[in-house]
C-alpha cells in the first residue's frame, strides 16, 4: 500500500468524524485541528487499528501529533 493510499484512507476516517466537507492535509493537527481530547484520540487510533490491521503502542500514540505522523507509523507497520 502506498502512503498516498495510506493518506486516503485516513482523511476518509476523519471525514467520517469531521463532515465529509472537511479539508485534510498532512500538516492538521490532531489534537489543535481536530479539536480531539485523549479520548477522541483513542477512539481514532482503535479506528484505524481495525481499518489497517495493525497494533498502535501508547508510546507511539504520545508521538501521534499530525495526519503526517499517522501516515509514517501505519506504513512503517504494513
Amino acid at each position: 500500500m502506498t502512503e498516498k493510499e495510506i493518506f486516503d484512507r485516513v482523511v476518509t476516517i476523519i471525514q467520517e468524524r469531521q463532515g465529509e466537507d472537511f479539508v485534510v492535509a498532512e500538516a492538521l493537527s490532531l489534537k489543535d485541528d481536530l479539536d480531539a481530547d485523549s479520548v477522541d484520540l483513542m477512539e481514532f487510533v482503535l479506528t484505524l487499528e481495525d481499518e489497517f490491521g495493525i497494533e498502535i503502542s501508547d508510546e507511539e500514540i504520545d508521538q501521534l501529533q499530525s495526519v503526517a505522523d499517522v501516515v509514517g507509523t501505519i506504513k512503517g507497520k504494513i
